[in-house]
């Protein structure tokens, strides 16, 4: 059986280890931070923030469009042997992304124009704007393709370390609510002018302008990923929204300061993640049994110590809200334990689908599971908050992870992978129609 190259995988941990001292930046410097804001803001101008940035999340996942997998997976394939695809691609992708961050821009202003509760934050809707424009110009998905992620890192992380310096020094009252979100919206913003700076010269030769087939391919192979990564919103970012909604901006800053911390759990599986995908989609060029086996090993490597994290948040929940955020109370303990599983749940449905549905051709069947699954989160989190609040949210959250989890076990069988047998690629089918 042919065996991964030494080099490739000396890439592969050297991208590890680059993308781990990112998320430690992403995550411990905003984790220092939180306490600081809820304090100074207050809980009810906090959540203000959260409900902010949940609804620019929308905008983000509009304009990314899929691009984040299946750009990265072009530009992966062609990687080392076709520059001008590269290039091709590169401009070809962003000129998609500005021309959607335009439409998402007048949409915004549309909507809070004629929706009055949003009218009323439109200033704090529209300064969190700014980081989907950050986002668009950070072309992660290339770095991601070409497997340089040492860019990515000094980048984001140096952005982050001047934005949350300056959230310390300029933010020091509940007056203060709108220039602390802005200032969380520039470290995007900032990371996203270098990153593509660094981009664009490395492909600005070459006259690879796209043409407009090439537009239209990368339009259709985005958009059943940009399905399942908009399904995705109906099930975590929605719920900061609804709960804002529903329960008001106190009960929303509750469910945030609790998501905050399982996201801050989620960014250690981040950086594996993002080095997988390409690194799968480069073992699949060599051998599809080889790229089943890798997959299988990922799977059993992540769950266990994902499963045992999971279990401390679950029994030091209260423990974790008031060492996390300088307060504890029902809201959060219980939100947090409602949740407490989901970085479990995620680490292993990020292999079974991400990993494996998408890398083997099942983008339909990967976007079909998760739309179904956004829409009975909704279905279930709205009765959920109004009789439980923040918790109600957490239980919503906790049933819909599962529920994907447990349908992607249930569908890789029939297409002949069984990541949970000892040979589990005695039979795969990739790339049929699903």
């Amino acid at each position: 059986m042919p065996q991964p190259a030494p080099s490739q995988r000396r890439k592969l941990l050297t991208n590890t280890l680059w993308l781990y001292s990112l998320q430690g930046l992403n995550y411990v410097l905003p984790m220092l931070m939180l306490p600081y804001l809820v304090r100074v803001l207050g809980v009810g101008n906090y959540g203000l923030i959260a409900v902010a940035q949940a609804f620019a999340q929308y905008f983000t996942i509009f304009t990314d469009y899929g691009f984040n997998l299946s750009a990265t997976k072009r530009i992966a394939i062609a990687n080392g042997e076709d520059a001008h695809a590269i290039r091709r691609t590169f401009w070809g992708v962003l000129l998609v992304k500005c021309a959607l961050l335009l439409a998402g821009f007048v949409l915004l202003l549309g909507i809070t124009s004629v929706i009055p509760a949003m009218a009323s934050m439109r200033t704090a809707y529209l300064v969190a704007y700014l980081a989907v424009l950050g986002n668009v110009l950070f072309p992660v998905w290339y770095f991601q393709g070409i497997e340089k992620m040492k860019i990515i890192s000094i980048i984001t992380g140096l952005s982050r370390i001047v934005t949350v310096g300056s959230i310390f020094f300029l933010v020091r009252g509940p007056a203060d609510t709108v220039r602390a979100l802005a200032l969380q919206s520039s470290a995007p913003l900032l990371a996203g002018i270098f990153g593509f700076a660094v981009a664009a010269r490395s492909n600005w030769k070459g006259g690879a302008f796209p043409r407009s087939a090439d537009l239209v391919l990368l339009l259709k192979e985005g958009w059943h990923l940009f399905l399942s990564t908009a399904a995705v919103t109906l099930y975590t970012n929605t719920n900061v929204f609804l709960v804002g909604q529903i329960g008001g901006v106190a009960q929303a800053g509750y469910f945030s300061a609790a998501e905050k911390i399982i996201r801050a759990a989620q960014g250690l599986l981040i950086p594996l993640t993002q080095v997988l995908f390409p690194h799968v989609n480069t073992l699949m060029k060599q051998s599809r049994q080889l790229a089943v086996r890798f997959i299988r090993k990922s799977l059993l490597t992540i769950a266990l110590p994902t499963f045992a994290g999971s279990l401390v948040i679950l029994v030091c929940a209260p423990l974790l809200a008031h060492f996390a955020f300088g307060f504890a109370n029902n809201s959060t303990d219980n939100t947090l334990r409602w949740i407490s599983f989901i970085p479990f749940l995620i680490a292993v449905s990020n292999i079974l689908g991400i990993q494996t549905m998408v890398v083997f051709g099942h983008e339909k069947a990967f976007s079909r599971i998760l739309i179904t699954a956004g829409c009975f989160n909704i279905a279930l989190a709205w009765p959920l908050i109004h009789r439980m609040g923040a918790p109600g949210a957490g239980a919503a959250v906790l049933a819909t992870e599962a529920f994907i989890t447990l349908t992607m076990l249930l569908y890789l069988p029939r297409i002949g992978i069984h990541l949970l047998r000892r040979d589990p690629d005695a039979k795969v089918t990739a790339n049929v129609v699903n």
